[in-house]
């Protein structure tokens, strides 16, 4: 029988891929943060169908909010919770390697 071949990952391709994630997980995060905040601020502001609201704007706000939105201030209060939500998904992914750095 032959062996399998097993394909070695390169030390950049495993840094990328653990950033790759992160990223990933970050945008997650700050979309139901964004989407959850929205809906609570606005649960009482629309009598029609509250879940063609929620499909509407959670899906496309937060978007329109990092690249479509030509105020300044808007767009950098939505690419700060995006870096937010990314040091909260790094420090849970390696909070227990960093703790035992730090603590030696």
């Amino acid at each position: 029988m032959t062996e399998p071949v097993r394909h070695e990952r390169t030390l950049l391709t495993r840094i990328l891929g653990h950033a790759a994630m992160r990223c990933i997980e970050a945008f997650v995060l700050a979309w139901i943060v964004w989407f959850a905040g929205d809906l609570t601020l606005t649960a009482g502001e629309h009598d029609h169908s509250m879940w063609a609201y929620m499909v509407q704007n959670g899906i496309l706000e937060f978007w329109e909010h990092l690249f479509l939105v030509r105020d300044s201030a808007v767009r950098g209060g939505a690419w700060w919770l995006l870096l937010g939500c990314l040091c909260i998904t790094c420090f849970m992914r390696y909070r227990v390697k960093l703790r035992s750095l730090l603590e030696g």
